[in-house]
């Protein structure tokens, strides 16, 4: 048994050998190939350079995940090679041991260090990719902080089923906010369909609800009766609080206040009914500025369940979400491809009969050609999934699949 610990510690120290230098070595790669695309960047907007130092200090984290599989690879390959090149694989399986013993401690590692990336991919990456997204957009281009309490031309639906198409929201420091050219949406249960036109709409947060001015409501009746068509204006409206106007915005307006439109198309009778407004305030419009703000974020720098919440909110609105549901599921599938070509690098070298024969540098060479082939069927299953060509789940566990399989033909045919 104390053979067995020391063995294990000693096959450990030449894989985390070998795992530290080829992460740094990655690491400081991609740094260098990131800074050397962007420097031109950083001179036109005079950035100062410790202000640089910092943006890629704070993207360390992401960064050394990233490279995190292509190094296990490259340190299995290497340090099992190394260990068949001087005999030492031979002396271990002489002594009774098998591949699958003496590799053992790097396996639990590989699953220890799959569930690691995981906790740190939702709890610590996220933020630190937020906060290094800010330095980029607000320190080095120069962005005003203000640019993120705008938005302008978009369109939100809220759970309730009320649809905003608001021309310009402005959002203040202190919570507040105004909307310009507001258009409100809903259909009724009964197919009642309600339309709110305004010019503007402010935020109260006393009252926690929108006060739109001067305006009109349209109700499009379904299959309901006329008289439905003031329900629906008054559920719609719900509790207006203006004296001037509250029977207007309540749907019982007086003939003064009320302009009933009707139209004949294809011989059917479309009756348009019409009531205007001064100042309208509804329970059903009560969603904060923040909430319409809805900053669009990177995948990157939220978690699992903040991706979800976003697709969520975005398939509401009818939105594309294919991209995004690859992103989901990669958050999953790139961590777990530690332990995948963890197990690919060794059953590829304890299969390959040559493996005693074979120089560090022919190790180091093949180690490093298979991580360009990861990282290809990586990035073109992600890409197939964007287009759609693959379901989500398949385009982001494509390299996974690939590896995976190879590695228990290989494992299968391995000399144990």
């Amino acid at each position: 048994m104390l053979f067995l610990r020391r063995l294990d510690r000693y096959v450990m120290g030449r894989f985390l050998s070998a795992l530290t230098i080829a992460l740094l070595a990655l690491t400081v790669i991609f740094v260098l190939v990131h800074l050397m695309d962007h420097v031109d960047v950083y001179l036109d907007h005079e950035a100062p350079w410790p202000t640089v130092g910092r943006y890629y200090l704070l993207q360390m984290s992401y960064n050394t995940l990233l490279t995190l599989p292509m190094a296990v690879l490259i340190a299995a390959i290497i340090s099992i090679g190394e260990m068949g090149r001087h005999g030492e694989l031979t002396a271990m399986k002489g002594s009774g041991l098998s591949l699958y013993r003496i590799t053992l401690p790097l396996i639990a590692f590989g699953l220890a260090l799959t569930l690691g990336v995981l906790v740190l991919g939702e709890t610590i990456v996220p933020r630190l990719n937020e906060r290094a997204n800010e330095v980029y957009e607000e320190e080095i281009l120069g962005q005003p902080k203000d640019f993120e309490d705008f938005r302008g031309n978009f369109v939100y639906q809220n759970p309730e089923g009320y649809t905003y198409l608001v021309r310009s929201l402005f959002v203040n420091d202190s919570g507040g906010g105004t909307a310009d050219q507001v258009e409100i949406q809903r259909e009724m249960e009964d197919g009642t369909f309600v339309r709110i036109n305004a010019p503007q709409m402010t935020w109260e947060g006393e009252k926690g609800l929108w006060a739109l001015r001067n305006g009109e409501i349209r109700v499009f009746p379904g299959d309901a009766s006329v008289p439905a068509d003031s329900a629906a204006a008054a559920s719609v409206a719900g509790d207006s609080v203006s004296a001037e106007d509250s029977a207007a915005a309540r749907g019982t307006a007086s003939p003064a206040s009320a302009t009933p439109v009707a139209a004949d198309t294809a011989g059917l009778a479309l009756d348009e009914r019409m009531f205007t407004f001064a100042l309208l305030r509804s329970p059903g419009i009560a969603d904060s500025p923040q909430e319409l703000l809805v900053e669009s974020k990177d995948p990157e720098e939220m978690g699992y369940e903040d991706l979800v919440a976003y697709i969520r909110d975005r398939e509401r609105l009818g939105a594309d979400t294919r991209q995004e549901q690859v992103d989901l599921h990669m958050k999953v599938a790139y961590p777990f491809a530690n332990f995948v070509i963890l197990i690919f690098g060794i059953a590829l070298v304890g299969s390959a009969s040559h493996a005693g024969r074979q120089s560090a540098t022919v190790g180091f060479g093949l180690a490093l050609f298979l991580t360009i082939v990861f990282w290809g069927f990586l990035r073109v299953g992600q890409g197939i999934g964007y287009g759609g060509a693959l379901p989500p789940s398949v385009a982001a566990w494509l390299a996974n699949i690939v590896f995976g399989i190879v590695g228990l033909v290989l494992l299968a045919r391995a000399r144990t």
